[in-house]
C-alpha cells in the first residue's frame, strides 16, 4: 500500500471516498491530517488578508457564485444585493455537478444545461465553463478571475479547478446549501473546505456552536447570517409564483421528497418502500389533494445507476402525467410556501419545512436509530412521524386533509424562538454588511 492509498485507508465509509477520490496527493495529506490543514488554513489566511488589503483599494469587485444546480442555489436574493451596490460586480459561474461519482455524464450535461436555462431566466450575468467548440474547460482564474468566491456546495463533486483547492488567495464564502441537522458534524462543520473559507455563514447560533466545537480551525472564519436558502419565505411582502398543476377545484398540495441515500451513509431514504404507494394515495384520494414529487436532486442520478436511464425517466414521466402529481427539480421556496403539507425523509428539510409553519411528516426508516444533533432533534419532534405506509395515509386524511392539527402552536413557537433573525436583519443583508465591514 502506497502513502496515498494509506491515507484514503484513513476513511472508511464509502461517501468519504466519493468526496475525496480526485484529490491530490498534497489535499488528502490535508484532508486527513489536523497539523497539515492547520498549516494550510494559516497560509490561506495570509493569502486572504493581502486580498481583503488590495480589495480595499480596488473600485470594482468581482463576486463569483459557483452554481452546479438550480436545485441547490440559494444566493439569488444575495446575487442582487450585490449587484445594486456599486462596489460589486456579481456573475454565476455554471460549473460541473457530480461528474467523478460514476453518475451518468449525460445526465451531468442537462444538469449543467438546466443551469444555463436558469442564469438566463433569472437575469443575471453568467459565465459558462465549458467552451462546447473547443470542447475544453476553461480556467476561471485566467478568464473571469474573481475577488469573491460563494460555493453552491462543500464536497468534492466538480472537476478539480473549480474547488476551494485552486483559489487559496480568494475571499472564499460559503452559506449552507441545506440545514444539515444530523450528527455527520466532520463531513458538515469540518471537512477541508470548511477550514480554508474565509467566511462560512451559518444559520443560527446552534450551527455557530457546532462549527466552534468541531472545526479544526476552532470556527474562526464562522458569521451567524441566518438561513439563506429560506429567505424568501421570511420576507413578509414576497409573492410566490404558483408552481402547482391547475386543478378543477382546489385541492390540499402535499409535498412528498424523497431523500437520495438510497445505497449508502446514513441511507434515511424511503423511497423504494413508498415510490409505488405515492401514486396510489395521489389515485385513492384525487378528489382531495395533489402531490408534488420533489426529490433531493442526486437522487435521479442514483436510481439512474439502478435502474438504468429508461425506467428513471419513466418514472418521473409518470409523475407528469398524473393529472393530480407533478415532479419538482428546481429551486422549491415558491413550491413550499404554496404548499399545504409535506412528507419526506431529508434531513435538511426537517428543518427548512418549518419555515412555513406548515405540517409536516417525517418517514422514519429505522425508529431505533438517532442521527439528529441537538437542533435536528427539536425539529424532528415538531413532525408527525411515519414507520408504515398506514401512518402516511392516517396524516393525509386527518390532518391535511381534516385539518385536525395538533402542533400547529409548537411550531409558531419554534418559528419565533428559533428561526426569524431576532433584530430583523435578514441573511442576504447581514451577509453584505459582514464583507462591506470587512472591506472598510
Amino acid at each position: 500500500m502506497n502513502l496515498t492509498e494509506k491515507i484514503r485507508s484513513l476513511f472508511d465509509v464509502s461517501f468519504w471516498d466519493n468526496i475525496y477520490k480526485t484529490l491530490t496527493f498534497r489535499d488528502l495529506l490535508i484532508a486527513a491530517s489536523p497539523a497539515a490543514l492547520k498549516r494550510a488554513v494559516k497560509r490561506n489566511a495570509a493569502k486572504q488578508q493581502r486580498m481583503l488589503k488590495e480589495l480595499k483599494e480596488k473600485q470594482k469587485i468581482t463576486v463569483a457564485f459557483f452554481l452546479q444546480s438550480p436545485s441547490v442555489w440559494k444566493y439569488d436574493r444575495l446575487y442582487w444585493l450585490f449587484d445594486k451596490s456599486e462596489r460589486f460586480e456579481p456573475v454565476v459561474v455554471i460549473t460541473p455537478f457530480n461528474v467523478h461519482l460514476n453518475y451518468d455524464k449525460g445526465e451531468m450535461r442537462n444538469v449543467m444545461n438546466q443551469s444555463e436555462e436558469f442564469a438566463k431566466k433569472s437575469g443575471y450575468r453568467y459565465f459558462q465553463t465549458f467552451d462546447s467548440e473547443r470542447n475544453k474547460w476553461l480556467d476561471i482564474r485566467k478568464t473571469l478571475n474573481p475577488d469573491i468566491i460563494f460555493y453552491t456546495k462543500p464536497y468534492k463533486d466538480t472537476l478539480p479547478q473549480y474547488h476551494i483547492y485552486r483559489f487559496p488567495d480568494k475571499l472564499n464564502c460559503y452559506a449552507p446549501y441545506g440545514m444539515m441537522n444530523i450528527d455527520i458534524f466532520r463531513i458538515v462543520y469540518n471537512l477541508p473546505f470548511h477550514n480554508l473559507l474565509w467566511r462560512f455563514f451559518v444559520e443560527t447560533e446552534y450551527q455557530a456552536g457546532y462549527s466552534r466545537e468541531y472545526q479544526t480551525c476552532g470556527g474562526t472564519n464562522t458569521v451567524v447570517s441566518g438561513s439563506l436558502g429560506m429567505e424568501s419565505l421570511m420576507l413578509p411582502d414576497y409573492k410566490p409564483v404558483d408552481v402547482w398543476k391547475p386543478q378543477p377545484v382546489r385541492k390540499k398540495r402535499i409535498i412528498w421528497a424523497p431523500h437520495h441515500t438510497v445505497d449508502y451513509l446514513f441511507n434515511f431514504s424511503n423511497f423504494f418502500a413508498y415510490c409505488d404507494f405515492m401514486f396510489e394515495l395521489a389515485e385513492k384520494y384525487k378528489d382531495d389533494i395533489q402531490i408534488a414529487f420533489k426529490p433531493h436532486p442526486v437522487l435521479k442520478f442514483k436510481l439512474i445507476n439502478i435502474w438504468g436511464t429508461e425506467r428513471t425517466e419513466a418514472y418521473y414521466q409518470r409523475w407528469r402525467d398524473l393529472p393530480n402529481g407533478q415532479p419538482e427539480e428546481g429551486y422549491y421556496a415558491d413550491l413550499f410556501l404554496t404548499s399545504d403539507a409535506m412528507i419526506h425523509d431529508c434531513a435538511s428539510f426537517t428543518a427548512e419545512y418549518l419555515y412555513t409553519k406548515k405540517p409536516t411528516m417525517f418517514i422514519v426508516k429505522d425508529k431505533d436509530a438517532n442521527h439528529w444533533n441537538s437542533f435536528g432533534q427539536k425539529c424532528f419532534d415538531l413532525h408527525y412521524h411515519a414507520y408504515q405506509p398506514s401512518d402516511v395515509e392516517d396524516y393525509i386524511k386527518n390532518v391535511v386533509v381534516a385539518g385536525n392539527d395538533t402542533m400547529q402552536a409548537a411550531r409558531d413557537e419554534f418559528y419565533k424562538e428559533y428561526l426569524y433573525p431576532k433584530d430583523g436583519v435578514l441573511p442576504s443583508q447581514k451577509i453584505v454588511n459582514t464583507i462591506l465591514d470587512e472591506l472598510a
